[in-house]
């Protein structure tokens, strides 16, 4: 054992030869967490992973340095459907020791190397997060959507499938609950809050059954293979009419035996020629198509050179008489200085930040952008919105869509956006935006209004129509009224 102050050996006394460091109760601890590691093992090979992620974070409660007690915690994660957490105990896991073989570094390689794992974790826990809280407002049937989007994209997600249940059960549905409950306790057969809620419903959790599998519920034919049809009754009297089928059939044969035996000689020379033609078509189009494929190959790679290079130029030279890119990385670095955010925004948004070469660039970027964009976004809708209460609507959409561009969806900022368009008279694009919010949003108020003036144009719209209609047939009327006096004046003269 190492001393965990200078590094040096430890006596068989628990002290460090060195500096006399008692390193007694560190080893006691190391002996803890391996004991509760040991428990958590076996825990996962019971499939208990509630109690083993108990176990291993007490293990780690005592010895954070252990190596095995996060691998395994990771596994336990990612069986659970928490992939997210998953990574992170890799991840530390990973920095722990750099010398010994560490499996968290094949764990992390093998999620690193496809991005859309990522992309599932923040998609999971984004919409569970916005599942349990539509649940805790009440709105069981928003939770229910958001719900089903997680456990289409993460199906073993554990905790995913509790929360279906309890919306179930709040809605009354306990048999859809069981279902959910006997899925959570598929991946993790001693849940203890599955089992708790299985009881609730009144199913026995010791004899909760796990899922059927599809190929289960095929029909088995085996048993059909030895099966004998029931033979059919025949009337006697019907021999007749046998004698008269089977002469038919016979003249039938004799027809088709005559056309077997002639027309394969009369057809063969002609039949040579058609597979020869056939054979030269068919490598003359085998040609064509490659050398069409090997066309199209060398046109995809010159396009894409093409891409990178204007990429390239548009980074240190710029294109079409615009900026380039670092010219306008100094332009939002000299606002940002001056304090002028909007500036600075507006110049930042003409930057790609993958573009960038160097990772100075790329972190100078993201710095102001992080400062910039909040600050112009809230200046700009305090403008827009000053110009709105002044009726001057034309005037603050400018501003208030940009304060939107720089905000992460500020549905707020959308809602006056919107009323803007609407008093202008462009009402589809107000109806776009409202729409947003509707379904969107989350915000109850902002929804709320935003329904209540899309019902507003909506109305406004069928009584436009109406009035229009009622207009046309007017017309309609006098012009006929009109042409029946006439057709009655010719025929009195």
């Amino acid at each position: 054992m190492r001393c965990v102050k200078c590094g040096r050996n430890v006596g068989a006394d628990g002290f460090c030869t060195c500096c006399g460091f008692e390193n007694k109760h560190i080893a006691k601890a190391c002996n803890t967490a391996n004991y509760f590691y040991n428990i958590g093992l076996e825990k996962v090979q019971m499939r208990d992973m509630s109690g083993a992620e108990e176990a291993l974070r007490k293990a780690l409660s005592y010895n954070k340095c252990h190596k095995d007690a996060r691998n395994l915690l990771g596994l336990v994660y990612y069986k659970t459907g928490e992939a997210g957490k998953a990574y992170i105990q890799w991840r530390i896991s990973s920095r722990l020791n750099n010398v010994e073989e560490n499996q968290a570094n094949r764990y992390l390689k093998e999620m690193e190397e496809h991005p859309a794992v990522f992309e599932e974790i923040n998609e999971t826990a984004k919409k569970f997060n916005q599942a349990l809280l539509y649940a805790k407002q009440g709105s069981d049937d928003l939770a229910m959507i958001q719900i089903k989007k997680v456990l289409s994209i993460t199906p073993h997600f554990v905790r995913g499938h509790l929360l279906f249940a309890l919306l179930h059960m709040r809605a009354g549905d306990n048999a859809a609950a069981k279902v959910d409950l006997n899925n959570a306790l598929a991946i993790d057969p001693y849940n203890t809050t599955a089992r708790r809620l299985l009881s609730e419903v009144g199913e026995n959790p010791m004899a909760a059954p796990e899922p059927i599998p599809a190929a289960a519920m095929k029909p088995d034919n085996e048993n059909l293979k030895n099966v004998r049809p029931v033979d059919h009754y025949e009337d006697p009297s019907r021999e007749t009419w046998k004698q008269f089928v089977y002469m038919l059939i016979g003249l039938a044969i004799g027809v088709v035996a005559m056309f077997v035996l002639v027309i394969p000689s009369v057809k063969a020379g002609v039949s040579i020629d058609y597979n020869k033609l056939k054979k030269e078509y068919k490598e003359t189009v085998q040609e064509k198509d490659s050398e069409i494929a090997s066309l199209q190959d060398d046109k995809a790679s010159l396009e894409g050179n093409n891409k990178k290079l204007t990429k390239r130029l548009k980074v240190y030279e710029g294109a079409d008489g615009e900026d380039s890119m670092y010219d306008s990385l100094l332009k939002a670095s000299q606002a940002y200085s001056k304090g002028d955010y909007v500036g600075c925004a507006e110049e930042l948004s003409d930057i790609d930040k993958e573009s960038l070469p160097s990772k100075m660039s790329q972190e100078l970027y993201t710095s102001m952008k992080d400062t910039a964009y909040p600050k112009a976004s809230s200046q700009l809708y305090n403008e827009g919105k000053a110009l709105y209460d002044r009726y001057k609507y034309a005037e603050a959409k400018k501003n208030l869509e940009d304060a939107y561009k720089y905000s992460d969806n500020d549905y707020e900022t959308l809602y006056v956006l919107a009323m803007c368009y609407k008093r202008t008279g462009e009402e589809e694009k107000a109806k776009e935006y409202f729409y947003d919010i509707i379904n969107n949003s989350g915000d109850n108020d902002l929804i709320r209004r935003s329904a209540n003036h899309g019902l507003e144009m909506l109305v406004n719209s069928a009584k436009a129509a109406a009035a229009a209609s009622q207009e046309k047939e007017k017309g309609t009327t006098a012009a006929k009224k009109g042409t029946d006096e006439a057709s009655t004046t010719e025929k009195k003269d």
